[in-house]
């Protein structure tokens, strides 16, 4: 099974091996979505991890009992084309790249297969395109 998280992360954990340890002690396959660390070593990472579910839980609980905050990503994104005005306000924050201006078409156009629900895109919209459906 694959589920993505939000993992936030601070000053006193910022350089533990997340990924290292989710592969070598919970046999996990994790996938770096996006990482940000802030100047005073705060930070986010998004992971798509596949396993086990029992794995998954495994290694998601241990990362809570390090100190970390751990958040499933659920639900998903819609896009209402009939709505967008594809100004490509929100192409700019998507930290997976799927909502993306197609050049072709002119159109802002919505990858579901890469997008991982996390909202940055939402607020952006002044017309109200995009929603989190959960």
């Amino acid at each position: 099974m694959e589920k993505k998280f939000r993992i936030d992360f601070d000053e006193s954990n910022v350089l533990e091996s997340v990924t290292y340890t989710l592969v070598s002690e919970f046999n996990l396959k994790p996938n770096v979505l996006r990482a940000d660390i802030a100047g005073d070593g705060s930070g986010i990472m998004l992971l798509s991890i596949e396993g086990d579910r029992d794995d998954i839980i495994r290694g998601m609980t241990h990362l809570r009992e390090q100190g970390f905050g751990v958040k499933e990503l659920k639900g998903h994104i819609f896009h209402d084309y009939d709505r967008c005005w594809s100004c490509g306000a929100c192409t700019s924050l998507c930290p997976t790249r799927s909502i993306y201006y197609d050049p072709d078409t002119m159109v802002v156009k919505l990858n579901t297969g890469t997008c991982i629900a996390c909202g940055s895109c939402i607020n952006a919209c002044c017309v109200k395109a995009i929603q989190l459906e959960l």
